[in-house]
């Protein structure tokens, strides 16, 4: 990360986080002491420690180290004073007025995030993070609030190696790219920095693009391929429905609704429910002719059984007849006698054949 505007009278503090964000392996600009303008008429503004530019994040930063010769455990409420284990009073330095460095952290973030609306026509997310580090030769433990209870946009950390940084600001890489040369360059103008170390072309070594939306610069066709100069004017003409009123596309087929037979069908095809109404009608018809057939069936037997029986109670009769055979001669005329009548029993009427009658 490159960093700008350094003083040589900075806090020892400053100058450590200084060199942190200098070997932190994230692509960026951070501008030490930076002056912030007061949001509104007759405000004088205030200082940041660092204000750090990132492709995706915009941080204001402060830091603040601990003032107890022991250590222990810091206690860090976001509306309280701030207190440590062993030590009486502030453990860190406060500015006149603020409950705890929270206030101060809040305040350069939003005036920071007012001058953004001058930059880039609009107000951008800013951050706000404090840094504490700890005495030389003292051990400290953070307690800080959990993030839901951190105003949003705010947060604190303990500063022990440049590790730390690095850790915290890769959470704001998954956020959409929004600081480019030309805001950047616009903001150190609103800003009123002139270091010449924060030029158009170091920003770019350190990572930050064009203008967000703008053109790719035309790329020249390579020598192997062919120009459009002496080449035929194709065009692609897509198919219109109203080109030719005429021209009829082709029906797809439709889909078959008995394995191994292909249907066609003039309308849209049948429904679940009319296939199904449709085969149970054909069921019932084929019901319908085995009952018939066996009505009929059952019917001839029944003519023909009593047939039967009252054949049987008639009785049989025989026809004979007589020829003379006269041998060594010829056949005389045969003389066929009239078949006898079948005496029929009184108070019966005699009935005709029906059809399959026996000895009918």
């Amino acid at each position: 990360m490159l960093v700008i505007n350094e003083r040589a009278d900075a806090p020892r503090t400053e100058q450590l986080v200084s060199e942190w964000l200098r070997t932190c392996r994230v692509p960026g600009l951070a501008v030490a002491g930076a002056h912030i303008p007061g949001r509104r008429r007759g405000d004088s503004g205030q200082e940041a420690d660092f204000i750090v530019f990132t492709p995706n994040t915009a941080v204001c930063i402060e830091v603040k180290g601990t003032l107890s010769p022991s250590g222990g455990v810091l206690r860090c409420p976001v509306n309280g004073k701030w207190s440590m284990t062993g030590h009486e009073g502030d453990p860190v330095h406060v500015r006149s007025g603020d409950v705890n460095p929270l206030y101060q952290a809040k305040s350069a973030m939003y005036a920071l995030k007012a001058l953004t609306e001058n930059a880039t026509g609009t107000e951008q997310f800013v951050s706000a993070l404090v840094v504490v580090v700890a005495r030389n030769g003292t051990t400290v433990d953070l307690d800080k609030p959990t993030k839901r209870m951190m105003p949003k946009g705010v947060d604190i950390m303990l500063g022990n190696k440049p590790n730390d940084l690095f850790t915290w600001f890769q959470r704001g890489t998954y956020r959409k790219q929004i600081w480019t040369i030309g805001r950047v360059r616009a903001m150190l103008e609103q800003l009123g920095v002139n270091d010449p170390a924060g030029n158009s072309d170091a920003l770019a070594l350190e990572g930050f693009s064009g203008d967000v939306g703008a053109a790719p610069p035309p790329q020249e066709a390579p020598a192997w391929m062919p120009t459009d100069a002496g080449q035929p004017d194709v065009s692609v003409v897509k198919h219109s429905p109203t080109a030719d009123p005429t021209a009829q596309q082709p029906r797809s087929p439709r889909p078959s609704y008995l394995p191994g037979i292909a249907v066609a069908h003039d309308g849209p095809p049948p429904t679940k429910s009319r296939v199904v109404k449709r085969r149970r009608k054909s069921a019932g018809s084929l019901l319908l002719a085995i009952a018939a057939l066996a009505v009929v069936g059952g019917g001839a037997w029944y003519v023909v059984d009593s047939a039967a029986g009252l054949h049987n109670d008639r009785g049989t009769s025989s026809v004979t007849s007589s020829v003379p055979i006269v041998p060594n001669e010829l056949p005389a005329q045969v003389e066929t006698a009239e078949p006898t009548e079948i005496p029929v029993p009184q108070g019966q009427v005699p009935q005709g054949c029906y059809p399959f009658q026996p000895n009918c």
